[in-house]
């Protein structure tokens, strides 16, 4: 079976099997990964805070705007990209080569991102086990880990 790409630099058709790639079987799962991807646990833990920080109610004003503005259709232009293209983060702004770098960048933060949620989960997960414990390890103040500062 020949598919046609309209990323082609030269218009010809390409083979299906050459460049196979996954589908999503139902839209319902590509909405969920998106919305899992979109509302991460740094909206939910770190967002209320921020917008405390920043002025409270009069800090949605600005941020709902840019969000309209900018990031909806900046997101929406990545997905719309990567669909239509078939490509991962990297090789969707092939279209664009100024923009190469986009994609990597896309890469190195989802990295990091990896690496600081397993940390925050650890820390979850060590005092979910150690509240099943007989004696707490946080009660006390002669830890380990206390500082030789602190008052109880």
């Amino acid at each position: 079976q020949r598919v046609q790409h309209h990323g082609d630099q030269d218009g010809g058709a390409r083979d299906c099997e050459s460049e196979s790639r996954e589908i999503w079987a139902k839209k319902i799962d590509f909405l969920l990964s998106v919305i899992g991807f979109a509302v991460d646990l740094a909206n939910v833990w770190r967002f209320p805070y921020l917008c405390y920080r920043n002025g409270g109610g009069a800090f949605l004003i600005p941020y709902l705007f840019f969000m309209f503005i900018a990031g909806m259709p900046l997101f929406y232009m990545e997905l719309a990209l990567g669909q239509f293209n078939r490509e991962g983060a990297a090789g969707v702004w092939k279209i664009c080569p100024i923009f190469k770098g986009v994609g990597f960048t896309v890469i190195l933060i989802s990295l990091y991102v990896g690496f600081y949620y397993n940390v925050i989960i650890a820390w979850a997960l060590y005092y979910l086990f150690s509240s099943f414990t007989m004696e707490l390890p946080w009660i006390h103040c002669n830890n380990s880990w206390n500082s030789p500062n602190l008052s109880c």
